[in-house]
């Protein structure tokens, strides 16, 4: 199989640049703002109000169970001062906990909390929800070629840099 010519990926590329976060933000703008708004087990998603990187930390706590704070960082490819402020931040509203290591107790555990587990579930229900009602407007054959893009685009998002 031949290699695409970088003319013939530089439109894709452009494209993928301006939709993406176009796409994401669309679903982010239905996120309730008022408390009011929604019914009581959706309140810490207000509360959280995570960002991208808050969210994708809190994931990969769900996936990991319990990480260090050095783990973390690599896994986030952040600063482990940055990793210091989350850790702070969601420990305060109850999202995290943290433990010392038995072994060693200079060593920092970070673990999701039950209401962290259940603010990650309801978040990604969110979304799937907001991306399935967007998907919707599509035509069959929208569908069809997206599907067929899915594999590509996994294996990019996936690829060892």
């Amino acid at each position: 199989m031949s290699e695409p010519s970088s003319e013939s990926t530089l439109d894709i590329a452009d494209a993928l640049f301006d939709i993406i976060p176009r796409l994401l933000e669309r679903v982010r703008a239905e996120l309730p703002r008022d408390s009011d708004e929604v019914a009581p087990e959706w309140r810490d998603i207000l509360v959280l109000r995570a960002t991208k990187g808050q969210f994708t930390f809190l994931r990969v706590l769900m996936t990991c169970q319990q990480c260090t704070m050095q783990e973390l960082a690599e896994q986030l490819d952040v600063a482990p001062p940055a990793i210091t402020a989350m850790v702070k931040r969601l420990l305060a509203q109850g999202f995290v906990a943290r433990t010392r290591d038995e072994q060693d107790w200079r060593v920092v555990q970070v673990s999701l909390t039950e209401r962290g587990q259940r603010v990650v579930s309801l978040y990604e229900e969110f979304w799937r929800t907001h991306l399935n009602r967007l998907l919707k407007r599509l035509s069959e054959e929208e569908v069809t070629h997206l599907r067929g893009a899915l594999p590509a685009l996994r294996h990019l998002s996936e690829e060892e840099l």
